[in-house]
């Protein structure tokens, strides 16, 4: 099931929405979480007044499948903000918080875009293989342009990918940046021999003043840099550029790595 036909198959609630995850859109035994956004996302649109999207914070607290609900709440409205908190529940059990803040664009003299950071060494596709790669990898086209695949014993510190959406729609909306933007593997679980699990504690992310609409769903690029590591937790930074070349969102993750 593609985006588009899974985002077709969302219902609308009182409080939010609800939702059946296929399973081609899971990583392990939890959903991918970049879908995850996606539904919190999408049920706080009809709160946002139509601002754009500034940053999206996530608590991600439990393996999320099959049915959920989405639950949204504005929890602020300003003249230029809104800030809505969404819960995703499962079975009445409470799985994910998210918390976005959607901001009305302000007059200022700053005004910058950040270039890419991290240059290209190499050019290695990453396919699909059922049954080994996490089903949601069958939805995206990876490429990684610097860096050494999970398992592979390389200390990396620093990985560069090329990404495309598998996806009907003629260009990006909100939804299709964040399957994107979740994409990079923790970093860390390049540095073990064979296979250790990982799993996202929290995640934010920033954006910048590049539209998220009207993209291409190919030619994107996702730079990740490891910022600290000890104790099985990794703290990482990634950088999503828009075909453009232009800095779209800047997101940070705490993430265990079980080796």
């Amino acid at each position: 099931m593609t985006l588009t036909q899974f985002l077709n198959s969302v219902a609308t609630t009182t409080e939010g929405l609800k939702a059946r995850i296929p399973d081609s859109w899971m990583q392990g035994r939890s959903t991918y979480g970049g879908l995850q956004a996606v539904l919190a996302a999408k049920a706080m649109q009809p709160l946002s007044d139509g601002l754009p999207i500034r940053t999206l914070q996530a608590t991600l607290i439990a393996p999320v499948e099959g049915e959920v609900e989405c639950r949204a709440e504005l929890i602020r409205s300003s003249k230029n903000t809104r800030q809505i908190r969404v819960e995703l529940i499962k079975d009445e059990q409470l799985h994910a918080t998210f918390m976005g803040i959607f901001g009305r664009p302000r007059e200022s003299v700053v005004n910058m875009v950040r270039a890419r950071q991290v240059s290209a060494d190499k050019s290695l596709v990453w396919p699909y293989m059922e049954g080994i790669s996490p089903a949601f990898l069958q939805n995206l086209e990876v490429c990684m342009l610097k860096g050494n695949p999970v398992g592979s014993g390389q200390h990396d510190c620093e990985q560069l990918y090329r990404l495309a959406l598998k996806d009907e729609a003629p260009s990006t909306e909100l939804e299709h940046v964040l399957a994107l933007a979740d994409f990079p593997p923790p970093i860390g679980l390049s540095w073990p021999k064979g296979f250790k699990p990982g799993s996202t504690m929290t995640w934010m992310l920033n954006f910048t003043s590049e539209p998220v609409s009207g993209h291409a769903l190919n030619d994107w690029e996702c730079e990740v840099v490891l910022d600290a590591a000890s104790d099985g937790y990794t703290h990482q930074t990634v950088s999503l550029y828009a075909p453009n070349g232009n800095l779209l969102l800047r997101g940070t993750q705490c993430m265990v790595v079980f080796g």
